[in-house]
């Protein structure tokens, strides 16, 4: 059972939100009107989400609480607020939410809001964790750790694929295929049949070939604009 903490200074709303959270099978583990009190509950309690008035008590309000929270915390944070003005948006970074909820809001509403703000927090944690991780080769004899950040591209030879980093290259028996599974797809791109290629090593790039830095690789047909998107240009 999911655990939500509501932060919300109308004590009725609160009440009434808890409720309606316990219907729809999630537990709220408290409920509090002001930041000091979530950053302390918070310290010895574990949650899912936090449910997130913008108006509460005490100095700080629930957006600045939210960019503490994000400070310490690996937790999604769903928006609560009457108000809708430019004041408060503009203050609203995409970093530190995953949805936004305008009262007076229905059970519906509620109830998609915090289903979809727990499945974007649990998509984006595994994106990060892709691209923080390593491929574990072995090479020599010892198995050796090597970061995704650290991989420049990957090249099929047969039933093997070459590992190409910025120190050294890795022979490795898995088809490209495989290796393809394994990455993060927002930072490794397959730009031929024979070739994977982190995005963040991309220098430069033609309809033809890609270049990056020492190396350049082929590109195979039609990726030339599916790139330009990817990469913003």
């Amino acid at each position: 059972m999911k655990k939500i903490l509501i932060v919300e200074d109308e004590v009725e709303l609160a009440n009434n939100i808890c409720e309606i959270l316990s219907d729809l099978d999630y537990k709220v583990s408290a409920i509090v009107d002001n930041a000091d009190s979530a950053l302390e509950f918070l310290e010895v309690n574990e949650v899912d989400l936090v449910l997130m008035d913008i108006l509460i008590h005490g100095q700080l309000d629930g957006i600045d609480l939210a960019y503490q929270i994000r400070e310490k915390y690996s937790l999604p944070i769903v928006f609560s607020t009457a108000y809708s003005g430019t004041e408060y948006l503009e203050r609203i970074s995409s970093e530190i939410h995953e949805g936004y909820l305008l009262k007076p809001f229905t059970l519906d509403s509620l109830k998609t809001a915090i289903f979809f703000g727990l499945k974007r927090h649990e998509e984006k944690s595994k994106k990060e964790n892709k691209s923080r991780g390593s491929l574990k080769i072995m090479d020599k004899g010892y198995l050796v750790p090597v970061p995704f950040s650290e991989i420049v591209y990957l090249k099929a030879d047969g039933l093997y694929t070459r590992v190409y980093t910025k120190a050294k290259s890795y022979l490795v028996r898995d088809i490209l295929k495989g290796f393809e599974e394994k990455l993060n797809p927002e930072q490794f791109i397959r730009v031929h049949k024979s070739y994977l290629v982190n995005i963040a090593y991309i220098e430069s790039f033609n309809a033809k070939k890609i270049n990056l830095g020492d190396s350049s690789v082929p590109i195979r047909r039609g990726l030339y604009k599916e790139l330009l998107e990817k990469l913003s240009v």
